[in-house]
């Protein structure tokens, strides 16, 4: 493609990626400033791209594409790929892609005036369609068959530069002019705050999640990436670009060996570089060898034993011992005690077991919460030895 920036035919203002397993096809969608929809095939012979679609603006009338989404990145063998397009004049896209390369549309709606699409996203359980205002704070659904609306949620961001879904899509991520900030899509609370310098020009600088949302990465116009660390809200890393200025397009993908994230800049005078990092994961930590717990699974450190839970067999002896331990203490005591108050009994008198007795509960002395147990008869001289017990808030104490 040409690099000519007084051409809008030529410009490209977002870009999305597939990949279809069945024949192994990656396919890369731009979006251009003049409002064309380009497909181009990645030939691995000779590792080069070659045109596969181009799909012109509506009416042949200007009408950028601001933003692009797909449902699945990877797609598997017996399933079709759906993309979804916003552009300036409030036009919202969604198509259908084939392995085949075919690319047919499913509906084209325009939103009401007063709307101002910024950032599509696709649901990645239902299909619907989040549309994001530049400004104005209201988010709307739309259907993914027909583009009807479904809801919409005031009270967002008043400005949103750019929004970033996570995989369950119920919470999202968006330049907010200053900052980034987390909010659950529910709700519209707000859930953090990632600072940021304060920018040198107010063009959106994107966003984007990674490491299994563990990390927020967005673009700068300083020259560089930041690299957020979602629990903490503090900058892990920054990611320079060699030719400074403005960073705006950040990405991410997490592979079985190693995290990458890919940023790139350009203006009117120069091209883009595309800069990638890579972070490796260590072997502990590697996706592909963590297993999902199920119940009756062999525990992962042979010397551990299972009690709800895995724990090493040393502790458990100790816990066992000292439970033991308690235990006997308990009943040792339990012993004596008893033994301690029948001896107390016998004043010069024979003891003479009542089998009657029973236990009622008075009500509150004035003095305290206490209940005392009384055994049947008229007279207190019928306690034996005049012994009673107090109960206090459900406490049986001997006195």
């Amino acid at each position: 493609m040409l690099f000519a920036p007084q051409n809008p035919k030529y410009v490209i203002t977002t870009s999305i990626w597939v990949y279809f397993q069945k024949n192994k096809r990656h396919v890369l969608l731009l979006g251009s400033m003049r409002g064309d929809i380009i497909l181009w095939d990645w030939n691995n012979e000779t590792k080069s791209f070659q045109l596969l679609y181009r799909v012109p603006p509506m009416e042949n009338k200007e009408d950028e594409i601001l933003s692009m989404d797909v449902y699945e990145h990877d797609i598997a063998p017996g399933r079709i790929g759906r993309v979804v397009a916003a552009t300036a004049n409030r036009c919202i896209s969604v198509w259908t892609l084939m392995s085949s390369g075919e690319f047919s549309k499913v509906f084209s709606t325009v939103l009401d005036e007063g709307i101002n699409p910024k950032t599509v996203r696709m649901c990645k359980i239902t299909r619907d369609v989040f549309v994001f205002p530049f400004y104005g704070g209201e988010i709307h659904c739309l259907d993914y068959k027909t583009g009807a609306i479904k809801c919409r949620k005031s009270h967002a961001p008043g400005i949103m530069g750019s929004v970033a879904m996570n995989q369950t899509t119920n919470k999202f991520v968006a330049y907010t002019g200053k900052s980034f900030q987390l909010y659950r899509l529910g709700s519209l609370e707000l859930i953090k705050t990632f600072r940021a310098e304060t920018p040198v020009v107010l063009f959106p600088k994107c966003v984007v999640f990674g490491e299994s949302e563990k990390i927020i990465v967005g673009g700068t116009d300083r020259g560089c990436a930041l690299v957020y660390d979602v629990g903490s809200e503090e900058v892990l890393q920054t990611l320079s670009y060699p030719r400074g200025g403005l960073v705006q397009p950040v990405s991410t993908i997490t592979l079985p060996e190693r995290h990458l994230i890919a940023i790139a800049g350009s203006t009117a005078q120069q091209p883009a570089d595309v800069i990638l990092f890579e972070k490796c994961i260590p072997a502990e930590e590697d996706p592909a060898q963590l297993k999902t717990a199920i119940p009756n699974c062999e525990p992962p450190i042979q010397d551990t034993v299972l009690i709800g839970f895995y724990l090493r067999k040393k502790i458990w002896k100790w816990v066992w011992t000292l439970g033991a331990l308690v235990f006997l203490t308990f009943i040792g005591y339990y012993i004596l005690s008893n033994i301690y108050q029948v001896s107390s009994r016998f004043d010069g008198e024979s003891f003479k077991p009542q089998p009657n007795t029973y236990w009622h509960r008075k009500p509150k002395d004035k003095a305290g919460r206490t209940y005392r147990a009384k055994l049947p008869g008229n007279g207190a001289g019928k306690h034996r030895g005049d012994s009673t017990t107090v109960i206090t808030k459900g406490v049986i104490v001997m006195e």
